[in-house]
This record gives C-alpha cells, structure tokens and sequence, in this order.
C-alpha cells in the first residue's frame, strides 16, 4: 500500500496541477487571481481566469508604497498571430486552456504556463521579478499550420489624466500646465530618438513618427512618481514595439511588443519593464 500511495505521489508531481485552467487565490487582496508580486515600485498579478496580467505602478504617500490609483494599470494580453493569406490574424487565448505545474501563490519571483489558442496553436509564457524590474518571455511552441506564426503582448495602458472628463475642462494652456513634465521617450528602430509631452496632439503611430515601430520606449509622469517607467527588450535587436492609438496620450493607448524571431525567447527577446 506505502508503495502504491508513494507512486501516486511521484505521478502527481509531474504532471500539471491544471489542465484547464490557472489555479485561484482564494483571499483578498488577490481573490481570483493566480499569481501575485507586491514590491516597491509596483504589484503585478495575473488572472487566473483568463491569463491576463495587470501592473499598477506605485507612489510614496503618508510614509508607504501604495497604487497611483485603483485604475492605474497597465493590462498585458499574451497573443499569437498566424499569417492568412498575407494577413496577419491574431487568435484569442482559450480560458479553458491552460497548463501549469504551478500553485497559486502571492509570493512569487518567477512563473509560467502554457497558454492554448484558437485553432490550437499554443504558446509558453513565462515571468521573471527582479527588484524594479519584470522580465518577460513568449514562445510559441506547437502550431497546427504550416503558415507563419508570431507571438507578442498586447499593453493596453492607462488613463493617466482625466482632465476633459472634468465638470470645468481646462484650457490648452492649462493642460499643459498640468502635464509639463509629464513624457514619453522612445528610439526608433532606425535608432532615432522621440520625445513627446503626453498634452501633445500627436499619434505615435504615423508613418513620420513610430510607424515602423521602436526598439524601446518610456514613461514618466508626476503621478506615477515622477520617474520613467522603461519597456525595452533584453538585448539589441531582440524586438519592437507598435503602437494604436486614437486619441491623446494621456488617454489609454495600445502597444504591442512583438519579440524577434532570430532571438532566444528566454535570453535575448525578453521584454524587460523597468522602474527607475
């Protein structure tokens, strides 16, 4: 019997705690989630639902670290794209689809799982917290096509100010005022250097501009302690970002990172965000 119980166990060990989905937190503040990290600089949590990560970044007040604001996140979706007829259609992410050996934890320097999509292709993601810092990496690793496939995430970002949704609307020259030293830098993929106020009436997409993407790129805003907030891949050349956006830059934008397909996933086409 101690040999038939032994042998459960040794099984069980190796195979994923989940086949379906991520693993939940069971108590606030991290109810529902599937992982969580609380440092300094920002909390980072997952969703055990559906694999989405959610980053707030944090100030200092009354002698503590806390959120900038409850709606101060950066959301971060893990994609796969596959090349149909020329086009590039991204897949969703299954919510019944995932795979980890990992438990659910609020204390966590590194976690991964595998991720299923649409026509099932499937894609390894991994997470690695260092202080100030979070280190990302995708991977596809099984596709059901002979056409090209692509990983990358999708950032959606925040609302940083919310002055036009004020009862008095400021003025331009007041906005301004508001957000005077409120930037975002970015270098090119040609290696020429941006720099944007967040009032400036601009989209960072246009061809003249970002249109062929960046090799890294920061915030940095009085409400988010006023030091920059850097995306930019592990190594030179591992990657770029491209960016959507409709209205002014204080209002939420989308950037996606798309890693190089001649770098490794887990060394050089990691995606590093770093707080200063």
């Amino acid at each position: 019997m101690k040999q038939i119980l032994f042998l459960s166990a040794v099984l069980s060990a190796a195979l994923p705690l989940t086949a379906d989905e991520l693993p939940e937190l069971k108590e606030q503040p991290w109810m529902g989630f599937w992982i969580a990290h609380d440092q300094r600089a920002f909390d980072y949590s997952i969703m055990a639902q559906n694999g989405r990560g959610l980053l707030y970044p944090k100030v200092r007040k009354s002698g503590d670290y806390v959120r900038a604001g409850d709606n101060d996140r950066f959301q971060f979706v893990f994609i796969v794209e596959e090349q149909v007829n020329g086009k590039w259609t991204r897949r969703m992410m299954k919510e019944d689809g995932f795979k980890t050996k990992q438990k659910a934890s609020s204390e966590v320097e590194e976690c991964g799982f595998v991720a299923t999509y649409e026509g099932g292709s499937k894609a390894r993601i991994h997470h690695h917290f260092k202080r100030g810092k979070i280190i990302f990496s995708t991977e596809l690793i099984h596709k059901t096509t002979e056409n090209p496939y692509r990983v990358g995430i999708l950032i959606l970002t925040p609302k940083i100010h919310n002055v036009l949704e004020r009862k008095k609307v400021p003025s331009e020259d007041e906005i301004e005022d508001i957000m005077d030293d409120d930037e975002i830098r970015a270098v090119r993929v040609d290696g020429k250097r941006f720099k944007f106020k967040l009032h400036d009436k601009v989209k960072l997409g246009d061809p003249e501009l970002l249109g062929d993407g960046a090799s890294e790129f920061s915030l940095e805003t009085k409400r988010y302690g006023g030091k920059p907030i850097i995306f930019s891949p592990a190594a030179d050349d591992a990657g770029k970002f491209l960016f959507s956006q409709s209205k002014r830059l204080f209002h939420p934008y989308r950037v996606t990172w798309y890693p190089a397909e001649n770098k490794n996933p887990s060394q050089e086409a990691e995606l590093v965000i770093q707080f200063k």
